[in-house]
């Protein structure tokens, strides 16, 4: 694990948001699938921040389109809070991601309903 300094805060009931700082790799992956798959299961929504995200790799993005999958599936909001590194917006870009999952650039937009 390069670094996974990450933190859940929960805005208001029924919303947690995952604010990620630094660098996440492939020994996160499992971390974060079992985190996000918990935080679903709790919450009507889920908001993924990585604005202070240094760094992201392919099974990180992986873990993400798991989780919209998911979400969809069980009728839940899943978001993306970005404003972030411009090597970790390109690779959002790249994958895909930023076409699939809703993104914010605020935290306000986050939120919304």
């Amino acid at each position: 694990m390069i670094d996974s300094s990450f933190q859940v805060t929960h805005p208001r009931p029924g919303v947690a948001v995952v604010t990620l700082r630094g660098e996440h790799d492939i020994s996160c992956r499992d971390h974060y699938r079992a985190v996000f798959g918990e935080l679903l299961d709790r919450h009507e929504l889920v908001v993924v921040d990585v604005s202070e995200a240094r760094f992201i790799d392919s099974s990180f993005i992986h873990t993400l389109f798991v989780t919209l999958r998911e979400a969809g599936e069980v009728g839940k909001s899943f978001r993306l809070q970005m404003g972030t590194a411009p090597v970790v917006h390109r690779v959002l870009e790249i994958s895909g991601v930023l076409d699939a999952i809703e993104v914010a650039h605020t935290r306000e937009e986050a939120l919304r309903v």
